[in-house]
């Protein structure tokens, strides 16, 4: 399981060097997450949804979560085991959906109450109930309340979905939500929009955006933060790369609904990872501002 733990956090940070937050805003520097910030929380029931809107990533995800004892009968989330085994959703909920799309019929349904939102997991650590399904915000926070980590896997499942209404609410800032990403991300969860790729046919009509220099320079971050890894610091192709691609040339070659449908995509023959989730239509656009401003020679490679 470690093995397979280690090679998904490695596809997931290839995926994803930059994140949205849960408003689509492009992520700051944050410092270390902090479990010890989400200590108390599941007892506070009128401070549960503020924080929970706010986990970067995941606000449309919901896992799957299996304990350890029964890692050899449900290793991924579709093995056929996973329909032998009893699997708790909360009522009222899109998990009773994604159990649903799951073909699963040994379901045991939870009251979805602010001030028992954990319990589901805690049935699970006290081997009362085999799995469960779950918002991935609410399920990481109940992980670290209960001293799960470790003890159980998760897996994102279906596609994406909106939050459980009783826990949407404008998000806070909160160090808890922070440590709740992190503890998803080092189980290898991936945000929902990464489930399911982009129809080619929703994008044929979106405009290329007016070119600006200004958005161009606010690109270059974002192209760095996202792209460079592959494609190189500043759009130069580094041969030794990963994608010795140069990017100042090849832009040239695509329509804005073309460069915006790969970004999000990917091109898994290329074994280019999709982008989706990670970052928004908002920042693929300035990332493509930013490339036509390179191709073009109005950015230098060290722009202040």
């Amino acid at each position: 399981m470690l093995v397979k733990r280690l090679g998904i956090l490695a596809l997931t940070a290839a995926m994803a060097q930059v994140a949205a937050d849960a408003n689509g805003v492009r992520a700051q520097a944050q410092p270390t997450p902090d479990p010890a910030a989400c200590k108390g929380l599941l007892s506070s029931p009128d401070r549960i949804a503020p924080v929970l809107s706010g986990v970067p990533k995941y606000a449309s995800t919901y896992v799957l979560v299996v304990p350890q004892r029964l890692a050899d009968r449900v290793p991924v989330a579709d093995a056929p085991g996973v329909k032998e085994i009893e699997v708790g959703v909360q009522s009222g909920t899109p998990a009773l959906d994604v159990a649903g799309a799951l073909g699963l019929t040994k379901i045991r349904e939870y009251g979805l109450d602010l001030a028992t939102a954990g319990l589901p997991l805690q049935d699970i650590a006290d081997e009362k109930l085999d799995a469960a399904i779950m918002w991935a915000p609410l399920a990481g926070l109940a992980i670290i309340e209960l001293g799960l980590e470790g003890a159980v896997s998760l897996f994102a499942v279906d596609r994406p979905r909106s939050a459980p209404a009783l826990l949407h609410a404008e998000a806070v800032a909160h160090p808890c939500a922070l440590a709740i990403a992190d503890e998803l991300d080092a189980n290898g969860v991936l945000p929902g929009e990464l489930l399911v790729p982009v129809d080619v046919r929703t994008l044929l009509t979106r405009q290329a955006p007016r070119f600006s220099l200004d958005a161009a320079r606010n690109g270059e971050p974002l192209f760095n933060d996202a792209c460079s890894k592959c494609h190189g610091p500043n759009a130069v192709a580094d041969p030794k790369g990963l994608a010795p691609v140069d990017l100042r040339t090849s832009v040239r070659r695509f329509t804005y609904p073309g460069f915006l449908y790969i970004i999000l995509n990917g091109r898994p023959e290329k074994s280019m990872p999709p982008l989706r989730g990670t970052v928004t239509e908002e920042q693929v656009a300035l990332i493509y501002q930013y490339l036509k401003a390179r191709s073009n020679s109005l950015l230098s490679d060290a722009t202040k």
